[in-house]
């Protein structure tokens, strides 16, 4: 009596698992771009609320200032973005280490997040407005 499996066996089973795995990364893929999509969706429209929020708050104490995001320094790891407008504020990343989905401040009143590694979205804010400086295609797909 044979006890053992025969090589076609051991291969045919292999081929099976490397098939399921590749559907199942497919997936996961899929999924963790779907999240880092949404997450981006929403804090763009959490900061352009909390800017609403602030210039209203000034107008109705009658406040007139400039309003500033942030203080964080440009291109610095970790540093608190946003945190002059919104309760609690966003860590950010370096453009070489292209963290995706978090923010980049990479001017005064400029900011970039990474979609995925190669494409990013370029925020500014001027006159009061957060505007998504990237191609139209790309600003849309995220307002």
């Amino acid at each position: 009596m044979k006890k053992a499996f025969s090589l076609l066996e051991i291969i045919f089973v292999i081929l099976l698992i490397s098939i399921l795995a590749l559907f199942v990364i497919s997936k996961v893929e899929d999924s963790l771009e779907f999240g880092n999509k949404a997450k981006i969706k929403s804090e763009i429209a959490l900061i352009r609320n909390a800017i609403v929020k602030k210039l209203t708050s000034n107008r109705l104490l009658n406040i007139n200032e400039t309003i500033k995001l942030d203080n964080a320094p440009l291109e610095i790891e970790n540093s608190n973005l946003f945190e002059n407008i919104l309760d609690f504020s966003l860590l950010s990343t370096t453009t070489q280490k292209k963290d995706l989905a978090k923010w980049i401040k990479n001017s005064s009143n400029g900011y970039k997040i990474y979609i995925n590694k190669e494409q990013f979205l370029q925020f500014s804010f001027k006159n009061n407005t957060f505007l998504c400086e990237s191609s139209k295609e790309l600003c849309e797909s995220f307002e």
